[in-house]
Protein backbone atom coordinates (compact mmCIF):
# COMPACT_ATOMS: atom_id res chain seq x y z
CA UNK A 1 0.00 0.00 0.00
CA UNK A 2 0.96 3.56 -1.04
CA UNK A 3 2.09 5.66 2.27
CA UNK A 4 2.46 9.52 1.63
CA UNK A 5 1.48 12.73 2.64
CA UNK A 6 1.77 15.73 0.58
CA UNK A 7 4.95 17.87 1.03
CA UNK A 8 2.65 20.93 3.20
CA UNK A 9 1.49 18.30 5.49
CA UNK A 10 2.68 19.59 9.04
CA UNK A 11 3.38 15.49 9.23
CA UNK A 12 5.97 15.24 6.84
CA UNK A 13 8.39 12.14 7.43
CA UNK A 14 11.46 13.51 8.69
CA UNK A 15 14.02 10.80 8.52
CA UNK A 16 16.02 10.51 11.93
CA UNK A 17 19.22 8.90 10.25
CA UNK A 18 21.62 7.72 13.30
CA UNK A 19 25.58 9.61 13.16
CA UNK A 20 27.97 7.48 11.86
CA UNK A 21 30.04 5.71 14.55
CA UNK A 22 33.14 4.30 14.64
CA UNK A 23 34.10 0.98 13.17
CA UNK A 24 36.66 -1.80 13.99
CA UNK A 25 37.27 -3.83 16.45
CA UNK A 26 36.94 -1.46 19.15
CA UNK A 27 35.40 -1.54 22.67
CA UNK A 28 32.57 -0.08 24.15
CA UNK A 29 34.25 3.28 25.14
CA UNK A 30 35.73 4.04 22.10
CA UNK A 31 33.04 5.40 20.00
CA UNK A 32 30.07 3.87 20.86
CA UNK A 33 26.83 5.70 21.94
CA UNK A 34 25.35 2.03 23.90
CA UNK A 35 24.67 3.12 27.78
CA UNK A 36 27.75 2.19 29.72
CA UNK A 37 27.98 -0.60 32.16
CA UNK A 38 26.43 2.21 35.17
CA UNK A 39 23.16 2.24 33.02
CA UNK A 40 20.65 0.72 35.81
CA UNK A 41 18.51 -2.46 34.99
CA UNK A 42 15.53 -2.28 32.77
CA UNK A 43 12.27 -4.11 32.06
CA UNK A 44 11.68 -5.36 29.00
CA UNK A 45 8.04 -5.76 28.16
CA UNK A 46 6.57 -8.96 26.07
CA UNK A 47 8.09 -9.23 22.80
CA UNK A 48 6.42 -11.06 19.50
CA UNK A 49 8.17 -13.02 17.41
CA UNK A 50 9.12 -12.19 13.96
CA UNK A 51 7.88 -14.65 11.27
CA UNK A 52 10.39 -16.86 9.58
CA UNK A 53 10.30 -15.10 6.49
CA UNK A 54 11.83 -12.12 8.81
CA UNK A 55 14.80 -14.49 10.21
CA UNK A 56 12.65 -15.20 13.44
CA UNK A 57 12.44 -18.37 15.06
CA UNK A 58 8.60 -19.61 16.63
CA UNK A 59 8.56 -19.76 20.12
CA UNK A 60 8.23 -23.94 20.30
CA UNK A 61 11.51 -24.31 17.79
CA UNK A 62 14.08 -23.27 20.19
CA UNK A 63 16.12 -25.86 21.48
CA UNK A 64 15.75 -24.35 24.79
CA UNK A 65 12.75 -22.61 25.27
CA UNK A 66 10.51 -19.70 25.19
CA UNK A 67 12.20 -16.38 26.49
CA UNK A 68 10.71 -14.47 29.55
CA UNK A 69 8.25 -11.94 29.39
CA UNK A 70 10.03 -10.29 32.81
CA UNK A 71 13.46 -10.53 31.42
CA UNK A 72 15.73 -7.83 33.18
CA UNK A 73 18.55 -6.81 30.74
CA UNK A 74 21.68 -4.59 31.22
CA UNK A 75 25.20 -4.06 29.55
CA UNK A 76 27.26 -6.61 30.79
CA UNK A 77 30.25 -8.53 29.43
CA UNK A 78 29.74 -9.93 26.00
CA UNK A 79 29.78 -14.36 26.08
CA UNK A 80 28.39 -14.50 22.67
CA UNK A 81 30.34 -12.04 20.18
CA UNK A 82 32.89 -14.19 19.16
CA UNK A 83 29.90 -16.45 17.56
CA UNK A 84 28.18 -13.63 16.29
CA UNK A 85 31.49 -12.81 14.40
CA UNK A 86 32.90 -16.65 13.24
CA UNK A 87 28.96 -16.20 11.73
CA UNK A 88 29.83 -13.11 9.99
CA UNK A 89 32.79 -14.39 8.68
CA UNK A 90 30.61 -17.40 7.34
CA UNK A 91 28.34 -15.56 5.60
CA UNK A 92 30.88 -12.99 4.03
CA UNK A 93 32.43 -16.29 2.62
CA UNK A 94 29.39 -18.41 2.07
CA UNK A 95 27.49 -15.24 0.12
CA UNK A 96 29.66 -12.90 -0.97
CA UNK A 97 27.29 -11.63 -3.59
CA UNK A 98 25.70 -9.74 -0.50
CA UNK A 99 28.86 -7.31 0.75
CA UNK A 100 30.66 -4.86 -1.60
CA UNK A 101 34.33 -6.41 -0.88
CA UNK A 102 36.25 -3.67 -2.32
CA UNK A 103 34.38 -1.24 0.51
CA UNK A 104 35.48 -1.71 4.10
CA UNK A 105 34.26 1.34 6.56
CA UNK A 106 38.07 0.94 8.08
CA UNK A 107 40.96 -0.94 6.77
CA UNK A 108 41.26 -3.98 7.17
CA UNK A 109 38.34 -4.82 9.55
CA UNK A 110 36.29 -6.93 6.93
CA UNK A 111 33.78 -4.71 8.26
CA UNK A 112 32.01 -4.82 4.21
CA UNK A 113 29.41 -2.26 2.84
CA UNK A 114 26.40 -4.10 2.43
CA UNK A 115 24.34 -5.12 -0.22
CA UNK A 116 21.80 -7.43 0.02
CA UNK A 117 20.25 -6.04 3.67
CA UNK A 118 17.43 -8.47 3.95
CA UNK A 119 19.73 -11.63 2.48
CA UNK A 120 22.93 -10.33 5.11
CA UNK A 121 20.38 -11.10 7.94
CA UNK A 122 18.60 -14.25 6.58
CA UNK A 123 22.13 -15.76 5.98
CA UNK A 124 23.80 -14.42 9.41
CA UNK A 125 20.97 -15.98 11.55
CA UNK A 126 20.50 -19.38 9.16
CA UNK A 127 24.41 -19.32 10.53
CA UNK A 128 24.40 -19.23 14.64
CA UNK A 129 21.37 -21.82 13.86
CA UNK A 130 23.55 -23.90 12.67
CA UNK A 131 26.03 -23.65 15.09
CA UNK A 132 23.33 -24.56 17.85
CA UNK A 133 22.06 -21.78 19.08
CA UNK A 134 18.38 -19.94 18.81
CA UNK A 135 19.11 -16.59 16.77
CA UNK A 136 16.53 -14.23 15.30
CA UNK A 137 16.39 -10.74 14.05
CA UNK A 138 14.64 -7.91 15.83
CA UNK A 139 10.76 -8.26 15.29
CA UNK A 140 11.03 -4.48 14.22
CA UNK A 141 13.30 -5.28 11.40
CA UNK A 142 15.96 -3.02 12.87
CA UNK A 143 19.42 -4.45 12.63
CA UNK A 144 19.95 -6.26 15.74
CA UNK A 145 20.03 -9.69 16.06
CA UNK A 146 19.08 -11.79 19.50
CA UNK A 147 21.41 -14.92 20.21
CA UNK A 148 20.80 -16.86 23.12
CA UNK A 149 22.84 -20.80 23.80
CA UNK A 150 21.14 -21.33 26.78
CA UNK A 151 17.81 -20.26 28.90
CA UNK A 152 19.69 -18.48 31.38
CA UNK A 153 20.34 -15.33 29.13
CA UNK A 154 20.60 -13.55 26.02
CA UNK A 155 22.66 -11.19 24.39
CA UNK A 156 22.03 -8.79 21.70
CA UNK A 157 24.15 -7.66 18.48
CA UNK A 158 23.59 -4.50 16.49
CA UNK A 159 25.29 -5.49 13.39
CA UNK A 160 24.54 -3.07 10.51
CA UNK A 161 25.90 0.95 10.80
CA UNK A 162 23.51 3.63 9.57
CA UNK A 163 25.23 3.88 6.75
CA UNK A 164 24.73 0.07 5.21
CA UNK A 165 28.74 -1.26 6.42
CA UNK A 166 29.03 -4.14 8.56
CA UNK A 167 29.03 -3.53 12.44
CA UNK A 168 32.07 -5.37 13.66
CA UNK A 169 33.78 -6.18 17.19
CA UNK A 170 32.80 -4.71 20.27
CA UNK A 171 31.29 -2.24 19.21
CA UNK A 172 28.33 -4.27 17.60
CA UNK A 173 27.44 -5.68 21.14
CA UNK A 174 24.23 -3.89 22.69
CA UNK A 175 22.83 -5.64 25.68
CA UNK A 176 22.58 -9.42 27.84
CA UNK A 177 18.98 -10.33 29.02
CA UNK A 178 18.49 -12.45 32.03
CA UNK A 179 17.04 -14.77 31.66
CA UNK A 180 16.83 -15.29 28.05
CA UNK A 181 14.22 -11.98 26.38
CA UNK A 182 13.21 -14.62 22.94
CA UNK A 183 11.81 -16.44 21.33
CA UNK A 184 7.84 -15.51 22.59
CA UNK A 185 5.21 -15.84 21.21
CA UNK A 186 3.54 -13.34 18.84
CA UNK A 187 1.02 -10.46 19.91
CA UNK A 188 -1.58 -10.34 17.78
CA UNK A 189 -2.09 -6.11 18.76
CA UNK A 190 1.36 -5.58 17.45
CA UNK A 191 2.33 -4.45 14.07
CA UNK A 192 3.18 -6.85 11.49
CA UNK A 193 6.92 -7.44 11.01
CA UNK A 194 8.54 -4.83 9.26
CA UNK A 195 5.69 -2.56 9.24
CA UNK A 196 8.32 0.39 10.15
CA UNK A 197 6.17 1.29 13.03
CA UNK A 198 8.92 0.70 16.20
CA UNK A 199 8.58 0.35 19.59
CA UNK A 200 6.96 1.81 21.95
CA UNK A 201 3.59 0.55 19.78
CA UNK A 202 0.69 3.11 19.69
CA UNK A 203 -2.44 2.48 20.99
CA UNK A 204 -5.45 2.22 19.39
CA UNK A 205 -6.97 5.72 17.25
CA UNK A 206 -9.52 7.25 19.96
CA UNK A 207 -10.50 10.15 17.66
CA UNK A 208 -9.04 12.77 14.81
CA UNK A 209 -8.49 16.03 15.34
CA UNK A 210 -10.07 17.87 12.04
CA UNK A 211 -9.30 21.19 11.41
CA UNK A 212 -9.56 23.50 8.40
CA UNK A 213 -6.07 23.52 6.51
CA UNK A 214 -6.24 25.64 3.71
CA UNK A 215 -9.78 28.29 3.32
CA UNK A 216 -10.37 28.59 -0.09
CA UNK A 217 -12.84 26.95 -2.97
CA UNK A 218 -13.03 24.51 -2.01
CA UNK A 219 -11.15 24.21 1.31
CA UNK A 220 -8.60 21.52 2.68
CA UNK A 221 -9.54 19.81 5.73
CA UNK A 222 -7.39 17.96 7.37
CA UNK A 223 -7.21 14.72 10.19
CA UNK A 224 -4.42 14.23 13.09
CA UNK A 225 -4.92 10.83 14.05
CA UNK A 226 -5.03 10.77 17.89
CA UNK A 227 -4.70 8.10 21.05
CA UNK A 228 -5.57 8.42 24.63
CA UNK A 229 -6.06 9.17 26.74
CA UNK A 230 -3.24 7.43 28.06
CA UNK A 231 -0.39 9.14 29.57
CA UNK A 232 1.89 7.17 30.07
CA UNK A 233 2.38 6.45 26.02
CA UNK A 234 2.33 9.88 25.37
CA UNK A 235 5.46 10.50 27.81
CA UNK A 236 6.75 7.41 26.56
CA UNK A 237 7.25 9.15 22.75
CA UNK A 238 8.76 12.75 24.18
CA UNK A 239 5.36 14.43 24.87
CA UNK A 240 6.55 15.71 28.48
CA UNK A 241 3.29 18.14 29.07
CA UNK A 242 1.23 15.81 31.22
CA UNK A 243 -0.94 15.75 27.79
CA UNK A 244 -3.54 12.60 28.49
CA UNK A 245 -4.25 12.66 24.54
CA UNK A 246 -1.41 12.66 21.85
CA UNK A 247 -0.59 12.21 18.11
CA UNK A 248 0.47 8.93 17.21
CA UNK A 249 4.03 9.80 17.39
CA UNK A 250 5.67 13.29 17.78
CA UNK A 251 5.89 16.00 14.57
CA UNK A 252 9.58 15.25 12.66
CA UNK A 253 9.60 11.59 14.40
CA UNK A 254 10.87 9.09 11.47
CA UNK A 255 7.75 6.40 11.78
CA UNK A 256 5.34 8.54 12.43
CA UNK A 257 3.11 7.78 8.89
CA UNK A 258 4.29 4.41 9.49
CA UNK A 259 2.60 3.87 12.67
CA UNK A 260 -0.60 6.60 11.62
CA UNK A 261 -1.06 3.53 9.18
CA UNK A 262 -0.69 0.62 11.30
CA UNK A 263 -3.40 2.49 13.89
CA UNK A 264 -5.48 3.97 11.36
CA UNK A 265 -5.97 1.70 8.74
CA UNK A 266 -7.80 1.46 5.38
CA UNK A 267 -10.24 3.95 3.92
CA UNK A 268 -13.40 1.89 3.35
CA UNK A 269 -13.94 3.88 -0.09
CA UNK A 270 -10.79 4.21 -1.54
CA UNK A 271 -8.73 1.45 0.17
CA UNK A 272 -5.89 4.12 0.57
CA UNK A 273 -4.27 4.46 3.83
CA UNK A 274 -6.02 7.08 5.96
CA UNK A 275 -9.14 7.95 7.24
CA UNK A 276 -12.79 7.34 5.69
CA UNK A 277 -14.10 10.88 4.74
CA UNK A 278 -17.83 11.90 4.88
CA UNK A 279 -20.15 14.86 4.68
CA UNK A 280 -23.35 15.31 6.96
CA UNK A 281 -22.40 11.44 7.26
CA UNK A 282 -22.73 10.97 3.59
CA UNK A 283 -19.52 9.10 1.91
CA UNK A 284 -17.58 11.50 -0.25
CA UNK A 285 -17.45 10.97 -3.82
CA UNK A 286 -16.67 14.55 -5.31
CA UNK A 287 -18.36 18.04 -5.77
CA UNK A 288 -22.36 17.34 -5.49
CA UNK A 289 -22.12 15.33 -2.94
CA UNK A 290 -19.98 18.33 -1.20
CA UNK A 291 -16.81 16.69 -0.70
CA UNK A 292 -14.23 14.49 -2.58
CA UNK A 293 -10.69 13.00 -1.02
CA UNK A 294 -7.84 14.74 -1.25
CA UNK A 295 -6.33 12.59 -4.82
CA UNK A 296 -2.91 12.85 -3.34
CA UNK A 297 -3.21 12.33 0.55
CA UNK A 298 -5.89 10.41 2.17
CA UNK A 299 -5.45 12.35 5.69
CA UNK A 300 -7.19 15.39 3.64
CA UNK A 301 -10.46 16.29 2.11
CA UNK A 302 -11.70 19.12 -0.58
CA UNK A 303 -14.90 20.50 1.22
CA UNK A 304 -17.41 22.31 -0.99
CA UNK A 305 -20.34 22.77 1.11
CA UNK A 306 -21.26 24.21 4.46
CA UNK A 307 -22.02 21.68 7.21
CA UNK A 308 -20.51 18.69 9.08
CA UNK A 309 -17.55 16.82 7.77
CA UNK A 310 -15.97 13.74 9.33
CA UNK A 311 -12.81 11.50 9.08
CA UNK A 312 -12.85 7.74 10.91
CA UNK A 313 -10.32 5.05 11.05
CA UNK A 314 -11.01 1.96 10.29
CA UNK A 315 -11.72 1.10 13.63
CA UNK A 316 -14.77 3.42 13.71
CA UNK A 317 -12.71 6.23 16.06
CA UNK A 318 -13.83 9.34 14.30
CA UNK A 319 -13.35 13.36 14.45
CA UNK A 320 -15.54 15.93 13.04
CA UNK A 321 -15.11 19.65 11.77
CA UNK A 322 -18.03 22.09 10.92
CA UNK A 323 -17.28 24.31 7.93
CA UNK A 324 -18.83 27.50 8.70
CA UNK A 325 -19.67 30.32 5.56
Amino acid sequence: MKLRRPSSSLRTLVPALAALVAIGFINSSCGDSSPSTSTPPTTVGPQPTPTPGGGGVGASSCPFGKGSVSTVCDRDNTVLLQEVEGAIDRVIKAHPEFFDLEREAAPETRAFYVLDREGYFEALVHELRAAGMCAEQDYDGRETVSVKDSSDFSEDFDVLLADGFVRRGAGAYRQTCSPASFPLDPNPDWPPPGSGCFKPYPPPVSRFNVKEHFKGEPSTLDATPLVGPDPAYCASIGFTDGRAICPVRPEGAADRIACEAYRVGEASDTGRVGPTWSFEEVACTGPESGCQNNPDNQYQVLAYKVGRYGACAANGACGYFTLRP
